[in-house]
């Protein structure tokens, strides 16, 4: 299509002569816009479809399961009855929580022989009523 300002020239969307616009698609002269009225529907479903956000699900569920076997409802190996005899005999040392996998407080026990008395001394009634726990959280009431 030739602009109708300058005839000899061809014009595809503007006239770089006088700015005057023409349709993109079939070079009919338009107003404002870069479409005709036939091709207009087309170009606002393109641009719509361009445009269109993604569909995001997120699903978050957790599955995991512990099966282990060790945690704060379990059962201990070791023996209660070993631990509250280590603890009434050698509690002053700590060797009873070095038996039950506690090496750092242990060594504390060990140290200050039996955190000056009181540390083995709630140790052995804590055996005794059976609320003692290994390393693992686990309770420690085999007899």
């Amino acid at each position: 299509m030739n602009c109708t300002n300058h005839p000899e020239k061809e014009a595809a969307g503007t006239c770089v002569y006088c700015g005057k616009l023409f349709c993109s698609d079939c070079l009919v002269e338009i107003g404002g816009k870069n479409y005709c009225r036939e091709h207009v529907n087309n170009a606002v479903s393109a641009q719509a479809a361009s445009t269109q956000q993604p569909n995001i699900i997120i699903n978050n569920s957790n599955n995991n399961v512990n099966n282990n076997g060790a945690g704060f409802n379990s059962i201990s190996p070791k023996s209660r009855l070993v631990s509250l005899l280590l603890c009434l005999f050698l509690g002053w040392l700590g060797v009873h929580r070095f038996y039950v996998g506690k090496i750092g407080t242990g060594i504390i026990w060990l140290f200050t022989l039996g955190f000056f008395g009181f540390g083995a001394l709630i140790d052995f009634v804590i055996i005794l009523i059976g609320s003692f726990r290994d390393k693992n959280g686990c309770w420690v009431k085999n007899w």
